[in-house]
């Protein structure tokens, strides 16, 4: 994403967060859509790509719409295309629909108009485990009965200014088949979370795992493919500062070719005058050349760095926000698109791109005629 839109997008974010207490940047670009720069809501559902990185339903609808060839939706982030039908293909990213909900909830507070679900009160605080909103009174007979006693209630600025605390919570996820059970296994032939019950009957010859044991699995793939793309990107950061000095050395010298021309003109006769505006343009464009060429490669070598970096962060939220559910519906993507990151070849080598210095002849001042010359064959030769 470009400076001036993820700027833009942060400014739009802010005028939704109105209390400057929970409005940190970080909080403000994990509840905004980088295709329409809105908070993610109910109806612009955040949504997980291909390449991991998040894009609200209704964007992901519009592109498949818009775009000639169909089910492909085009990631405004990393400009990678990830395949799908609609945005239903997509899985929904919890952590960061919850961040919205919240940031929402946070809003109607202020604003009035969030009711406590037992009253007509305005609701200030949301139990995590039940995940409703309670007012003061409400929340203190929450907090005492003893069904619910054991229940993690937090205001809306707490939740937001430490989302942290929430992954600190057991969030308890209920078997699909059994409502009232507990999932305690993964069913890796079904591909969903299942009961004791249903790993003693529907799935007793299917291959399943407990939950923590499956996430612990998971996360040891990752753990191995970690130390590949923190060399990678150490590398491509390494390259991106030899671009920087190649950038700056160009700069040097321009000015210093710049400065001699200035110095021989001042010498010699008005012939070599009127040439003198002709190799400034010509030493301008040796310099733009020179300086958009290493531009160019820096600004691919960034893009690669961005990417390897966003992933290794989205799966870092996976492992400290998700629950173990979460975590496994998304472990073919993970380990395929930070496989896909690890095997793409870094092409940018810097040995070759070392800048070439325009280096003006000693004895120009001899013959204005003989001067020019040697100007221009020189520059001709060190341009090929």
């Amino acid at each position: 994403m470009s400076k001036s839109k993820l700027k833009q997008s942060r400014s739009r974010a802010k005028a939704l967060l109105i209390d400057s207490e929970v409005s940190s940047e970080k909080l403000q670009d994990d509840i905004t859509c980088k295709g329409c720069f809105k908070q993610f809501t109910n109806n612009r559902v955040p949504k997980i790509l291909n390449c991991l990185h998040n894009l609200c339903s209704e964007c992901i609808n519009m592109s498949i719409e818009l775009n000639n060839d169909k089910n492909k939706v085009l990631c405004p982030t990393c400009k990678n295309h990830s395949v799908g039908k609609d945005s239903e293909t997509f899985r929904t990213h919890s952590y960061v629909q919850m961040l919205s909900d919240i940031a929402q909830c946070y809003q109607d507070q202020l604003s009035g108009s969030l009711k406590c679900i037992g009253c007509s009160n305005v609701a200030g605080l949301r139990c995590l485990t039940c995940n409703e909103n309670y007012c003061q009174e409400h929340t203190d007979f929450h907090v005492r009965s003893r069904a619910t006693s054991h229940h993690k209630v937090l205001s809306f600025k707490q939740i937001l200014n430490a989302p942290l605390l929430v992954s600190t919570i057991k969030r308890e996820e209920h078997c699909p088949s059994h409502k009232k059970k507990i999932s305690e296994f993964f069913c890796f032939t079904c591909k969903e979370p299942i009961c004791t019950v249903c790993a003693l009957s529907n799935h007793k010859n299917c291959v399943y795992e407990e939950l923590s044991i499956a996430v612990s699995a998971l996360k040891e793939k990752f753990d191995n493919l970690k130390p590949t793309f923190n060399r990678k990107a150490y590398n491509l950061k390494k390259k991106t500062a030899q671009l920087d000095t190649g950038i700056k050395q160009i700069e040097g010298d321009f000015g210093h070719s710049m400065a001699n021309v200035g110095d021989i003109t001042d010498r010699i006769m008005r012939q070599l005058r009127q040439r003198e505006s002709a190799l400034n343009l010509q030493i301008e464009d040796h310099r733009k050349d020179g300086q958009g060429e290493l531009r160019i490669h820096q600004s691919l070598v960034e893009d690669k760095i961005a990417n390897l970096e966003s992933g290794v962060d989205f799966v870092d939220t996976v492992f400290e926000y998700w629950s173990p559910l979460e975590v496994l519906t998304v472990e073919n993507d993970i380990v395929r698109r930070l496989t896909e990151l690890s095997a793409e070849p870094e092409e940018f080598g810097c040995d070759d791109l070392k800048p070439k210095a325009f280096d003006l002849p000693p004895d120009l001042e001899t013959n204005v005629v003989g001067a020019i010359n040697c100007l221009e064959n020189n520059w001709v030769a060190k341009k090929e």
